[in-house]
């Protein structure tokens, strides 16, 4: 029997505990998810790898270096079922962060539920399924806004109908905060999607369905390390969403429904063990109280920093957890910030202010509050980085308290790629397998149905969806046919030269002739945080910036910087392959006879692998332990005036 059969969450647990886990192949995530149940994990929250969130199998090119590495690789309904293997669906709680692709991801669920004879209305669990936060602040998004939308509202249609107990969105306010925003911005930014969403769904519903909708709305939220407005945040969030509901719809007593995961961006790569502690207080306040307790918890590994969290750094964050649940006591105890004239002055002011930001979007409407909410992040999050830079935000081990801690274990040793390039073949192989062997009438019959779905605004995209996942079709077709009929595939901007941003502080290039830079977003990863800040960063140095980029392939970063002439190609990369990013690169330029284009490269770097990459020829490396924007400008300013 399933160790998840014989340990079922206890009654009295407060909240379920989670680890956000996946990696490789099914099997490979499979073995990390039994591992996680016996350690006392209660729910499941999967993480799927870049192709799999960007809508490619692991045979396109543009997936190369990055199958199964920042998740697990799913792509038809075989995986899914050996993803659960030894997992009763019915009474495991499963969390997918999936958003572009998540009404084919679900679909896959849906059928190995059906496979199994586990009823529809037992599944229970949630697809994040929010795109506002995609298109300006994490990226996966795949097709243009207008069909985005009607793919989310749809899925959250045909869910509350078919899968009463799933939570067929979860409005992210986590990411705002991931990139600069404030408590009031993140629930007023959160809260504007809520509603947009909830008034384009209301007209084609009866009262009692779009009520049902209304109350199967969830969140997921930040919790970051200011103890006491983070505590009046998540009473805000509570307090503010209930009367929304109320006023705006006539749905009274809506339980707020959420799940946390802390703020990654106050962990450091210097002295990595005080995120430990940063974790612990960062959970606190979702659970402390009573009234505005989170429903699911998830935290970070302590090297987040440094590279995706190993089996040991999992099993510390459920440890953390489990002391905060069990030993603590906090859970015996009523609301103890009730009456509280500090807390509940400040969480009136914060639900206010989230108020004022969650009705100017919805009145803007969807494609506009994507322009305003991505520039807004762009101005946080350059006052916070001035802040961090100044002192004025205090990081222990980065501007104040510096010096190694020195009890981290040894550093890790440099990836396998020889190992990872074997493991993404025999996935390839895989699914050339699987192709070969379904029956490609049902697929082709179920693609065309889906394109006919898509072209019009009928409906019945989820249900299309379903029978090209019940046909054995893939992530990467479901996508191409969506795409087909969808206006292509959709880039958001990544740098609005028109925001306000205040002065940072940086050298200035020499003006005799004006430096010019190509800013390059290589791989999958859609995290573009520190490539706006240093885009902002250069052309206040009076650089001239050139974007050669979104989701780029080496081939299309040495085209722009070639055809824009520019001094300096720099390259982010924040999903393990900057290796073979690197190589490709290098090699390209070789065979251009341009071999002598001066290379950086910044991301989630291990420190391990800078000299590999300087001793191909990258010129410098800037990985999360550079953290101050005018060095970094100043050293760019440096290789390009060399180079002149």
């Amino acid at each position: 029997m399933p160790e998840a059969e014989k340990k079922p969450r206890a009654p009295r647990e407060p909240w379920i505990i989670r680890t956000y886990a996946g990696f490789g192949d099914a099997r490979q995530a499979n073995e990390r998810f039994l591992a996680n149940l016996k350690q006392g994990q209660r729910g499941l929250s999967i993480a799927f790898d870049l192709p799999t969130q960007n809508g490619y199998d692991p045979d396109a090119a543009v997936a190369r270096g990055e199958v199964g590495e920042a998740g697990v690789s799913i792509c038809h309904w075989d995986d899914m079922e050996r993803l659960f293997e030894g997992i009763p669906l019915a009474s495991i709680n499963t969390s997918m962060t999936i958003n572009a692709t998540a009404p084919f991801i679900l679909a896959l669920y849906l059928v190995v539920a059906e496979k199994h004879g586990v009823p529809w209305t037992e599944l229970r669990g949630t697809t994040q399924n929010d795109l506002l936060k995609e298109f300006v602040a994490r990226g996966t998004s795949i097709f243009h806004p207008e069909l985005s939308f009607r793919l989310s509202t749809e899925l959250i249609r045909f869910a509350v109908e078919r899968v009463p107990n799933w939570n067929p969105i979860n409005c992210c306010g986590y990411h705002y905060m991931e990139s600069g925003a404030g408590p009031a911005e993140e629930i007023g930014y959160a809260f504007g999607n809520a509603l947009l969403i909830l008034d384009a769904i209301r007209p084609r519903l009866d009262a009692a369905a779009f009520e049902q909708t209304v109350r199967r709305v969830s969140f997921f939220i930040n919790s970051g390390i200011e103890l006491v407005p983070e505590i009046c945040k998540i009473r805000a969030y509570f307090k503010l969403w209930r009367e929304l509901c109320a006023t705006e719809y006539g749905v009274k007593d809506v339980a707020f429904r959420a799940g946390c995961q802390v703020r990654s961006l106050t962990l450091t790569e210097p002295q990595p063990e005080v995120n430990i502690i940063r974790i612990a207080y960062e959970a606190l306040p979702v659970v402390i109280s009573a009234d505005a307790r989170v429903n699911a918890l998830q935290l970070p590994g302590f090297r987040e920093a440094l590279s995706l969290p190993d089996q040991s750094e999992q099993t510390l964050s459920l440890r953390t957890q489990q002391v905060l649940m069990h030993e603590t006591g906090l859970a015996g105890y009523g609301d103890i910030f009730e009456g509280s004239k500090v807390i509940e002055k400040l969480t009136a002011e914060t639900a206010a202010r989230a108020r004022e930001i969650a009705i100017r979007l919805r009145e803007a409407g969807y494609s506009r509050a994507i322009s305003i909410v991505s520039g807004e992040l762009t101005r946080q999050l350059a006052e916070r980085h001035r802040k961090v830079e100044s002192g004025e935000i205090v990081q222990i081990g980065v501007n104040a308290f510096t010096g190694e801690v020195g009890l981290t274990p040894p550093p890790r040793q440099n990836a396998d790629h020889a190992a990872q390039a074997s493991k993404e073949k025999e996935r390839i192989a895989s699914l050339a397998k699987w192709r070969a062997a379904r029956d490609q009438a049902a697929v082709a019959k179920a693609r065309e149905a889906l394109e006919g779905a898509g072209a019009n605004d009928g409906g019945g995209l989820i249900e299309a969806t379903l029978e090209l996942a019940r046909a054995g079709g893939t992530v990467g077709e479901w996508t191409d046919s969506l795409v087909r009929v969808g206006r292509g595939r959709y880039t958001p901007p990544i740098l609005e030269t028109s925001v306000a941003v205040g002065a940072l502080n940086v050298p200035m290039a020499p003006t005799k002739r004006k430096i010019r830079i190509a800013l390059g977003k290589a791989g999958l990863d859609g995290h573009i945080n520190a490539i706006k800040l240093l885009a902002h960063a250069c052309m206040q140095a009076g650089m001239e910036v050139v974007l050669a980029g979104f989701k780029q392939t080496p081939e299309q970063m040495v085209a722009t910087a070639l055809e824009e002439d520019v001094d300096v190609l720099a390259i982010s990369s924040l999903a393990g392959a900057h290796m073979s990013i690197a190589r490709e690169t290098i090699a390209l330029l070789k065979s251009r006879g341009a071999g002598d284009l001066s290379i950086v490269m910044g991301g989630i770097i291990p420190e391990a692998d800078r000299a590999a990459l300087l001793g191909l020829g990258i010129k410098a490396v800037f990985t999360p332990k550079d953290s101050n924007l005018g060095e970094i400008v100043g050293r760019i300013i440096a290789i390009a005036s060399r180079e002149k």
